[in-house]
């Protein structure tokens, strides 16, 4: 089984430099170039990529064996009549779709897609507290959405999923009794299989970072390839589109909050974080960029403001270093004292532990020996084969007596005076006077 957070966190690097730190191309105007990357599902071709699925084009497509292949459709759906003779050929499909400016589609297997708009009843159910942006954390069992917390939705339309079994659900909508279903899937007799989505946003490059949209797509993508594909076909609303090379284009920055860039950074794991870090600071020394940087201020400072900062710098340094070797003295004055007195408390505290332990040893051998002498009238030192010739009526209950006693004799003799706690003390006494009973019952006698 894979890691989906470790095979994934290992890619979050790649998408992250991409809608982070890439930069525009000069030809185009910047503000236009961001809000088509924004929309584009470049982010999206990169997770199937490390679900280990190769792209293919068109012609590949038309060509291409269902049984090994995933069909992506994102957007709208009326135009793609390959769709459903796909599915029912063995072939995997993850559609995605909100149907925009109110119109809808019906797939052959149960899936209705339409474009009327959804609003969360309240605030905090919507991404960023936009209600027509739901937040779905709604989900039942499935494996697209292991570990997934959270979807972040991008104005979604409604979906009927009728023969296919929900997997998430919206929150809470404005509109009473609307339509629930965000996602849906479902297997067909021959193999082939299906997530629908009400909304192709969430795979948007502007969206797949958000919540856990990221994993989402990966878990989808896995479990439609179910280890026999190799292939995947995307198609956006209704026209084939893909880039080459997805590493290699110029894109234009997208700005991400901290706390977005920390989300990310957490899913990786320790070694593709030290990784990035290394690959990072070896960037940087080839390039010589901290020198440069250094070069670039220090020649922007004049000869006199020079010759000034470094005097007051020097005469900063010797104050701080008067300060530190005063302190440091102050301190081994006070750790002398510290350790003379930690010295005498540990040596008290070990003194009287010490006696606590005697005293207890002694107590378990007074205890012993006042048994011995109120059974045979000698002292247990005065024993030393303790308990053998203690006359009592032979039987099953002498001789458990015998067992109790030999032992705790043996503990006695064999044991360190540690042994002996206060719970084993008083167990010690309450033997003892059972002893005396049971010795004073086989005799015959009353106490």
């Amino acid at each position: 089984m894979f890691n989906f957070y470790r095979v994934l966190s290992s890619g979050s690097l790649t998408i992250l430099f991409l809608l982070t730190f890439a930069k525009p191309c000069v030809s185009q105007d910047d503000g236009a170039l961001r809000r088509q990357w924004q929309r584009g599902f470049e982010g999206l071709e990169l997770i199937s990529q490390f679900v280990e699925l190769e792209a293919i084009n068109e012609a590949t497509f038309a060509v291409a064996r269902p049984k090994e292949t995933v069909l992506v459709v994102l957007g709208s759906v009326e135009r793609v009549s390959v769709l459903d003779s796909f599915l029912s050929k063995g072939g995997s499909v993850l559609v995605a779709s909100d149907q925009a400016s109110g119109r809808s589609a019906i797939l052959k297997y149960g899936v209705k897609f339409f474009g009327e708009p959804v609003n969360a009843r309240f605030e905090n159910d919507g991404y960023l507290s936009n209600r027509d942006c739901p937040v779905i954390r709604r989900f039942n069992k499935h494996p697209s959405l292991n570990g997934v917390r959270s979807i972040a939705s991008n104005r979604p339309g409604i979906m009927f999923a009728d023969s296919l079994t929900v997997i998430a659900r919206y929150p809470a909508l404005a509109r009473v009794g609307a339509p629930d279903a965000f996602a849906a899937a479902g297997e067909t007799r021959n193999g082939g299989r299906i997530i629908a989505i009400a909304d192709q946003t969430i795979f948007t490059n502007q969206m797949i970072t958000a919540e856990s949209n990221d994993l989402f797509a990966y878990q989808s993508l896995l479990w439609l390839k179910d280890s026999d594909r190799k292939y995947v076909h995307f198609i956006v609303d209704g026209d084939y589109k893909r880039h080459d090379n997805v590493e290699d284009m110029e894109l234009p920055p997208v700005q991400l909050s901290p706390d977005e860039i920390r989300e990310i950074l957490k899913k990786l794991p320790a070694e593709k974080l030290l990784e990035f870090g290394n690959q990072l600071a070896a960037d940087v020394e080839d390039k010589d960029l901290i020198n440069e940087f250094l070069r670039e201020q220090i020649d922007g400072i004049s000869d006199y403001d020079y010759n000034r900062g470094m005097i007051w710098a020097l005469f900063f340094g010797v104050c701080v270093s008067l300060i530190l070797a005063f302190l440091w003295q102050k301190k081994m004055l006070r750790r002398t004292a510290s350790v003379a007195a930690l010295e005498r408390h540990l040596k008290s505290k070990k003194l009287s532990k010490f006696r606590a332990i005697r005293d207890r040893q002694w107590a378990a051998n007074l205890l012993l020996d006042s048994f011995c002498r109120q059974a045979e009238g000698r002292g247990y030192r005065d024993w030393p084969s303790f308990p053998e010739g203690l006359s009592t009526r032979p039987g099953a209950e002498s001789e458990r007596l015998f067992d109790e006693m030999g032992q705790a004799s043996n503990d006695f003799k064999t044991k360190p005076a540690s042994y002996w706690t206060q719970s084993r003390l008083l167990k010690l006494e309450a033997d003892v006077n059972n002893w005396l009973v049971m010795i004073g019952m086989t005799r015959g006698e009353s106490k």
